[in-house]
């Protein structure tokens, strides 16, 4: 198995970056407490969505927080995000999302271009299944629906 490599590798010093890290280290100390942030940091590394090196700046940052700036709200309060990640709001992985909506700002990346390629490729492969069960004999296609409609329930 290979590492992939991490989505945020360093803290770079630009205006924009640094304004973007302090208000991620507030996010994350608000909503998570110090403890939690840090073990915030330590999941999103494990993730690869940050390095070693950025886990350990943020952990500076964190601890130059003030105590105002330390657990305000609970991490399983209902969060509303915007577009392209409203889908989240409420849900208990709204604040990961928001993380990780705050890293793509700190490298640079466009989070709403990467959720469109990454819903036009569900459109497509679902496009493709669709066809597919079209295309089968002996109720194929029945399967795929129950399958879909059984994924649409629990998801």
């Amino acid at each position: 198995m290979t590492k992939s490599t991490p989505i945020l590798e360093s803290l770079e010093q630009s205006v924009g970056r640094t304004d973007a890290t302090i208000k991620w280290a507030r996010f994350l100390g608000e909503t998570f407490g110090t403890t939690g942030a840090l073990n915030c940091l330590r999941y999103y590394e494990d993730l690869d969505w940050i390095s070693p090196l950025v886990r350990e700046q943020m952990t500076s940052y964190l601890r130059g927080l003030s105590l105002g700036e330390i657990h305000n709200k609970r991490y399983d309060e209902p969060a509303t995000l915007e577009y392209p990640l409203e889908s989240l709001s409420g849900t208990l992985f709204g604040a990961h999302a928001q993380s990780l909506e705050y890293i793509s700002r700190i490298n640079g990346d466009d989070l709403e271009e990467h959720v469109m390629v990454a819903r036009m490729a569900e459109r497509r492969v679902d496009r493709r299944i669709d066809d597919e069960s079209d295309d089968e004999d002996g109720g194929g296609g029945q399967l795929v629906s129950v399958i879909r409609d059984d994924a649409s329930v629990s998801g």
